[in-house]
């Protein structure tokens, strides 16, 4: 099986655990993936599994997360099974809001979206004596992304590079450096491996290449808006408003009006409007079991976050979509590999999250 490594936060190994009954990863596009694993508590090591440990998927660095919960239980067997879950580095950035600047009400960012994702990370992780993390650094600014503007004030972090990684198809991820013992933050661009281009070997998942077990298609417009309808500062006739351009009217329209006192400028009304849609989207999904040993190689031919073409030709789709998340699954069997594209199905969680915004605009 394969080794999961135990490291400190300074990146100090302190043992491996290799006999486990289970263990999952999940690598995500737009905000960090979970894992979970299931040992015996008497297996070597165990013990060093902690709060707030590493856990690294052999030597992967790109393969590493956080414990953040622990458990263990006896069960009939009088087996006591231990069982720990956590997330990827960028977990870290759940610690932390967004603080404005100095003398100023928010902290308004313009340029590229990779520039004003590091600046908030930087400012509010680094910069700021009370609120630094030592162990973290900032990878150098290629100004990858299209050219946004952001405001923010008191607003969890997370959520925040979350939104910009969404609206902008910007990747995102911390990793260990472990010849300097560092953490590194750092975004990223997908590649575009689709039919659809001639630059880059095209990847192709189909069951024509053998390389799908299992797949599940969803197409949803339940909960789906395209227009937003923006309202910013003033009061009753004198509120200014903005609407999002759109082609579409009839049936193919579906509106949102967003709450956005808190904008000061009005290009920033757009953005907002255009950030408030992109959590409102048109679902087409594909969940797929994908063959670990077929013609594309996961990690080298591609991997989270590049464009790929999907085909099922019983269902007469062909679709050029993103690995927004792949989710691995380690037991005795072998390897399993579990692929999301495009958006995500919303979780339980995820929709009481939006009913609470949706809440909180409709007060206005």
């Amino acid at each position: 099986m394969k080794p999961i490594r135990i490291l400190t936060e300074e990146l100090d190994l302190l043992g491996e655990v290799d006999n486990y009954l289970s263990f999952s990863f999940s690598r995500n596009v737009h905000r960090p993936g979970e894992f979970q694993l299931v040992t015996n508590y008497r297996v070597q090591h165990a013990d060093k599994l902690t709060i707030n440990r590493l856990l690294m998927v052999g030597n992967d660095p790109m393969k590493i997360g956080i414990i953040r919960h622990k458990e263990i239980q006896l069960n009939e067997n009088g087996e006591e099974i231990l069982t720990v879950k956590g997330f990827q580095l960028g977990d870290i950035l759940k610690q932390r809001i967004t603080f404005p600047l100095t003398g100023a009400a928010y902290d308004v960012q313009d340029g590229p979206a990779e520039s004003v994702m590091k600046h908030f990370v930087r400012r509010n992780c680094i910069e700021l004596p009370d609120m630094a993390f030592p162990f973290l650094e900032i990878a150098s600014d290629l100004k990858r992304g299209p050219s946004i503007e952001w405001q923010s004030r008191y607003k969890n972090l997370s959520e925040e590079i979350e939104a910009i990684s969404r609206l902008t198809n910007i990747g995102w991820h911390i990793y260990p450096d472990l010849l300097i013992k560092r953490w590194i933050f750092d975004t990223y661009n997908g590649r575009n491996l689709s039919i659809e281009q001639t630059e880059l070997p095209p990847v192709i998942f189909s069951t024509a290449f053998d390389n799908i077990r299992t797949q599940t298609m969803i197409d949803s417009v339940m909960g789906f808006r395209n227009q937003a309808v923006v309202g910013g500062q003033g009061e009753g006739a004198a509120r200014e408003i903005a609407l999002t351009e759109l082609d579409a009217s009839g049936l193919e329209k579906y509106v949102l009006f967003v709450d956005a006192r808190d904008v000061m400028e009005t290009s920033e009304l757009y953005t907002r409007g255009e950030q408030q849609l992109k959590e409102h989207p048109h679902l087409v999904n594909l969940q797929s079991a994908i063959l670990p040993h077929g013609p594309f190689r996961y990690q080298k031919d591609w991997d989270v976050g590049d464009l790929v073409t999907v085909e099922q030709v019983e269902w007469g789709l062909q679709l050029t979509t993103r690995v927004t998340e792949v989710q691995e699954i380690y037991e005795r069997d072998g390897l399993e590999l579990y692929v999301t594209f495009g958006n995500e199905v919303p979780t339980f969680a995820d929709k009481t999250k939006q009913k609470i915004k949706d809440l909180f605009q409709s007060k206005r």
